[in-house]
This record gives C-alpha cells, structure tokens and sequence, in this order.
C-alpha cells in the first residue's frame, strides 16, 4: 500500500516539477534563464523518481540484500548528464560556435531531458546482489 502510495506521489512531484520549469522557460530568452532553474532540474527528476527508488532498496536491505552501486555508469552517463545541466546556457556555443549540433545542449529542452537522464542514471545505479 506504501508503495503505491510513493508512486502516486512520485508521478505528482514530477508533473509539478515539469509545469515549474515549463513556466519558468517560457518567456525567458535562452541566455537569461536563472540559476535556480538548474536547481530545480536536478532536483525534481531526482525527488520524484528518488521516492520509489528508495523505498524499493530500502525494503531490499530489509531483507537481507547487498546494495552495490554501479560506479561505471554513475561516471559515464551521470557526469556527462550533470555536465549538460550545470552548464550555463550559452557555454556549448562558445566553446564550439553557433553552428555546431553542440550548440544544441544550450536550450532548455536539452537541459530537461539531461536532468532526467541524470536523475535516471543516479537511481538506476542501485542494483541488488545476492
């Protein structure tokens, strides 16, 4: 009943986080959007998706389980992730000029869709061993 009481509440939090950072996007020039924004893209996916990760592993080391995290895949797809996140926007058309596809990890969708990816790289991470 917890459980899904957690997913229920998961899937909320992540529908507020996603009309938060909607409305916050949608009359700011790409290189005027606040910092708190960046926050609030690695925070969400992470809350939302982090309340039924962590029940899951938590009742699984009730039981008795070993808890391993995947360092390897927090390294290759969590830092890249985070870099596309925490950049401010602009960087990526500085460093590789305004008509490379780089220069696309600039807008806000990419940083959305890369704070997911973050967030789903973190809890995916967790795997129960024997």
């Amino acid at each position: 009943m917890i459980r899904r009481v957690l997913i229920i509440l998961s899937a909320a939090l992540m529908l507020l986080g996603l009309i938060v950072l909607t409305w916050g996007f949608r009359d700011l020039p790409i290189d005027e959007r606040p910092e708190w924004m960046v926050v609030q893209m690695v925070i969400w996916p992470l809350a939302a998706l982090g309340l039924v990760e962590l029940f899951r592993l938590w009742r699984y080391a009730r039981q008795g389980l070993r808890i391993h995290v995947d360092r390897w895949r927090l390294l290759s797809h969590g830092v890249p992730a985070l870099l596309v996140v925490a950049v401010p926007s602009g960087s990526f058309t500085q460093w590789f000029g305004p008509g490379s596809v780089w220069a696309l990890l600039d807008f806000p969708t990419a940083k959305v869709m890369a704070a997911f990816w973050l967030a789903a790289t973190l809890w995916g991470s967790w795997e129960v061993m024997l």
